[in-house]
This record gives structure tokens, sequence and C-alpha cells, in this order.
């Protein structure tokens, strides 16, 4: 079976099987050390917020209306097969939500909470991470960044902590307050370089050879 001439086969069932899980992963981590400990989101759905916050329009409304130009700009950029994959991982996103909050699911606040932004940085990064390893996206600032990594070849961490910056610093003019500014800031920037380890193997090797040569000096 064919999609948009994407053949539909076991590979793709295994990537989209991927995909739905770091989305879960990325979902899992705002439930448990964003929302608790009262950090600000990254990405587009920071900017969400950020409009809410402003505007008072829905979160949902404006992913939904942002990511609609991302998604245009992608089918003229990204391959049909990266693009079919991004779909079922922006509605995989919402799915998620419904189920977290269905279960009830608690979060952990930390008296530090510089350890709600590393465990954060860390889960989200491998969730995102997973989902560019499965070559779809869910969307938001994650497509954004694919969208110029293919194209300009720009490293996806780069992008991804660039476009967090612009948001955080919307969102610390309006409602967010200077420490979760400052925390959810090593949060991002934990979780622009773990998507990039988890889902590029060639930064991986590279890293990894860095990290040896540093060994060998001492």
């Amino acid at each position: 079976m064919t999609i948009l001439d994407v053949k539909i086969d076991q590979k793709f069932m295994k990537d989209l099987f991927i995909l739905v899980l770091g989305v879960g992963l990325y979902i899992l981590s705002v439930q448990l050390f964003v929302l608790p400990n009262e950090l600000a989101s990254n990405g587009i759905a920071g900017f969400s917020v950020f409009v809410n916050f402003v505007f008072n329009v829905n979160p949902a409304l404006t992913f939904f209306l942002v990511n609609i130009p991302l998604f245009l700009f992608g089918w003229k950029l990204l391959t049909k097969r990266e693009l079919l994959l991004s779909i079922p991982g922006a509605l995989a996103m919402s799915l998620w939500i419904l189920i977290f909050e269905a279960i009830g699911i608690q979060g952990f606040t930390f008296d530090h909470m510089i350890l709600a932004g590393i465990c954060d940085g860390i889960l989200s990064g491998i969730g995102a991470g997973l989902v560019v390893v499965s070559e779809g996206t869910f969307g938001g600032s994650l497509l954004l960044s694919r969208i110029m990594e293919d194209q300009w070849e720009m490293g996806i961490d780069k992008v991804l902590f660039g476009i967090d910056i612009v948001v955080m610093m919307l969102s610390l003019v309006t409602y967010l307050a200077l420490p979760n500014f400052a925390v959810t800031l090593v949060s991002c920037y934990i979780f622009s370089k773990v998507t990039r380890f988890i889902g590029r193997v060639d930064y991986r090797v590279q890293l990894i050879k860095r990290i040896r040569m540093t060994f060998k000096r001492y």
C-alpha cells in the first residue's frame, strides 16, 4: 500500500511506532517536570502559551494555526515520507496530552528548580531525538529545524535553541519570572543537544571522539 507515493511497509510502521513513542516521552516530560515546577514550554508550544497570556487565545488553536504555514512550507522542501510521518506526530501530541490527563499523572516538584530543568531537558530531548530518528516531526519548531537542517545544513540543535531563546525572551517580558526563565533556558539547551545526540549518528560519533581525545590528554 502507498500513500502520497510513500510505501507503507514494515519499516514505515516501525518508524511510526518510534515517532509516537518519542512524542509520548516529550509530553510526559512536560507533565512530570515543566508544569509542576512552573517552567515554560519550549518552541512553538511555548509561543502558544505566550499568545494565550497576551491575547487570551487557546494555545491549541495557536499551535494549530502556526503549524499550517510550516506544513505548507515543508511540503515544498521536505520529502513526502517526512511529511507523512509529521502529520501523525502532530496528532500524537494532542492524543498523549489527553491520555496523561485521563490517567491523572502527577509530576515532581524539586526544592532546587534546576533539577527539574535538567530532567526535562534530558527526557524531552530523548523523546524529540526518537522523533528525529523516525524521520518525522511533531510539527512546530522541530519541523522548522528539520527544514533548515535539510536546506541550509544548519545543526538541528542550533535551530531549536535559537527558536527557544526568542520564545523565552517573549515569555520573560510577559509572564515568566527571571529564575524560571534561567532554568528553562538551561533546559532548552540540554534539550537541543540531547535531541541532536539521539537523532543524528554523525553528531553522536563526533562527540564521542571528542570525549575520548579529551581523556587521552589526561
